[in-house]
């Protein structure tokens, strides 16, 4: 006697799965953003290959409702929104001519403060005969103009490094 045994079914040459193809038709996107997901790991593939549907259907749900995946991108977005803006702004100020390169205004004020070095080169002399008295104001002179020249190369540096050169610093 032979006991009876369930014979295995036959089997229709199909794998179970579904291809990457079939998964996007389901979910309506496309094949390659299908394999973007199976790339990041949202979708896991069967052994053999193949995506398992409702499997996939349900990792797509919840990847569409994760607030942290929102969050980034809207963080980055208007990150990308902001840099834009600013963009925009800058072109628009250089069109307006409101936008001065920091080399032009050096070099505009090196000029000036050379011609008010030589224009008071000549006080001293006008001011007095006395040799010591016209070096003493000379001294004066040279003092104040290198604090001046400090304060623009300070101005300068606050200005490239995107502060206010106006205000005092709390030293």
């Amino acid at each position: 006697m032979r006991s009876k045994t369930p014979k295995p079914k036959p089997s229709s040459g199909k794998m179970p799965g579904a291809s990457q193809s079939q998964v996007a038709q389901h979910l309506d996107v496309s094949q390659p953003r299908v394999a973007q997901f199976v790339a990041e790991g949202v979708f896991k593939p069967l052994p053999t290959r193949k995506l398992d549907l409702d499997a996939c259907r349900i990792s797509y749900i919840r990847w569409l409702r994760d607030e942290t995946r929102k969050s980034s991108q809207s963080a980055a977005a208007a990150r990308v929104q902001d840099a834009r803006a600013k963009a925009i702004e800058l072109r628009t100020a250089r069109e307006e001519a409101r936008l001065i390169p920091l080399e032009s205004v050096q070099a505009v004020v090196a000029e000036i403060l050379g011609t008010y070095r030589y224009e008071l080169t000549g006080i001293a002399a006008a001011a007095s005969r006395d040799l010591a008295v016209r070096a003493e104001i000379n001294r004066h002179l040279d003092d104040a103009i290198d604090r001046c020249r400090l304060k623009f190369e300070k101005a300068k540096r606050d200005l490239i490094a995107g502060r206010d050169p106006l205000l005092e610093d709390a030293e």
